[in-house]
């Protein structure tokens, strides 16, 4: 008989362990290594929490689970996931494995969804990978149409706020009530015009209408034979105009009409004296140019008289005494000095605006001549200073001076004023 060591014995039970300990944790994954599996691969961009050992099922029914997961090789980001199967299960292609809540606390499970399609993946194929929106998303979908009919609900209600805000204001509450106002008076005119109809319907003035156009209608009946007798007059007007001869005076009426078109062809021509005045440009042109330069003219006869006209008291060596008004009680023995502005054989107007801001203008009519003097004072320098400003309008302007109303010589009267 073999003896067997005690450290043999010792290395069994270590290995035994070993293997009662790799198998109990790979069981405890849901890894049976005493029983084949296929394997299937699928791709994610995210995973939402599924973890190595996260079953996979088939409505519901445990066909497998997930034994690793790893990045892509290619760095984008994307997980690998290695799907472990039972032996004996297919999976047709067009079929997908989805991401999906297994409990309400959140657990990720994958969910083979089958297609039957005939033909199906070998191990180690890659399956199309989806995943089931968490269970945040699933709420906002469900709640993001009730938060835009609340929003779109407070919305009306603000809406609805602001008219009933706006309606009641003070303004508008003013308006209806004189609205009311102004149908309380309206109500009040009908009664009014009601009330008076009324009256007039009772106080017999429609029945004594109505009985006059009755009489007016009894007088048409009782004069028709008349009435008959005018409208045959008319007609038999009618017939005797209609047999007149209207014909030697629409010939007049052609022949005059014919007449004045030939006398409009010969203005329209060069042909008369009227037509070449009309449509002689150039003599139009000589009219426009005379009744320019005529008003050019006036205007200067107006501003300078003088350069045109030129008329004195004292003319051709012949003297010509001007008499003033007789002198006054205060004047006598008095030189009083005028200023002489114009002579005109034709009567001016002393509110002109040649005289304006010369004072009161004094005319005095000798031998046909109208002779215009303003000022009256016997200070030298004042009537000096007014003949100044007298020369602005008249250049001819001189000083005349009296003595107790009658012309004397301005050098005399100057001598005399200085002595």
């Amino acid at each position: 008989m073999i003896k067997i060591s005690k450290y043999t014995k010792l290395g069994f039970l270590v290995i035994a362990c070993l293997t009662i300990l790799i198998w109990g944790i790979n069981y405890l994954k849901g890894i049976d290594i005493f029983k084949n599996n296929t394997k299937y691969y699928a791709v994610y961009n995210k995973i939402d929490g599924l973890v190595e050992s996260s079953t996979v099922t088939i409505n519901g029914y445990k066909v497998g689970q997930v034994s690793r997961i790893d990045f892509m090789t290619d760095y984008s980001g994307r997980l690998l996931v290695t799907l472990s199967l039972n032996e004996d299960f297919k999976i047709s292609k067009g079929s997908s494995a989805k991401i999906v809540s297994s409990d309400i606390m959140g657990t990720k499970s994958i969910k083979l969804e089958v297609v039957h399609s005939g033909e199906y993946y070998h191990p180690l194929d890659t399956i199309p990978g989806t995943t089931e929106g968490d269970l945040k998303e699933q709420v906002s979908m469900q709640v993001l149409p009730l938060k835009k009919k609340a929003e779109e609900l407070i919305a009306s209600l603000d809406s609805a706020l602001n008219i009933v805000t706006s309606v009641f204001n003070r303004r508008t509450q003013k308006n209806l009530t004189e609205s009311f106002e102004n149908i309380n008076r309206t109500v009040a005119n009908i009664e009014s015009a009601s009330a008076e109809l009324n009256k007039i319907m009772t106080s017999g003035k429609v029945n004594s209408i109505v009985n006059n156009v009755d009489n007016i209608s009894g007088t048409i009946s009782k004069n028709s034979v008349q009435i008959s007798n005018i409208i045959k007059n008319l007609s038999s007007l009618s017939d005797s105009l209609a047999k007149l001869n209207v014909s030697p005076v629409f010939a007049e009426i052609s022949s005059s009409v014919a007449g004045l078109n030939t006398i409009i062809q010969k203005l329209n021509t060069k042909e008369s004296s009227a037509g070449m005045l009309i449509n002689d440009p150039v003599l139009y042109e000589n009219l426009t140019s005379l009744s320019g330069s005529l008003d050019l003219l006036l205007k200067d006869v107006r501003n300078n008289p003088k350069r045109y006209v030129h008329f004195s008291a004292f003319n051709m060596g012949k003297d010509v005494y001007i008499t003033a008004k007789p002198a006054t009680p205060n004047e006598k023995d008095q030189i009083i000095f005028k200023v002489h502005l114009i002579s005109s054989p034709a009567k001016l107007s002393t509110e002109s605006s040649f005289f304006k801001g010369l004072g009161q203008i004094e005319e005095i009519k000798v031998s046909e001549m109208y002779n215009y003097m303003a000022g009256k004072s016997n200070d030298f320098e004042q009537i000096s200073k007014l003949l100044n400003t007298a020369r602005n309008n008249f250049p001819d302007a001189t000083l005349v001076a009296f003595k107790n109303g009658r012309k004397i010589k301005l050098e005399k009267a100057i001598k005399n004023r200085v002595n």
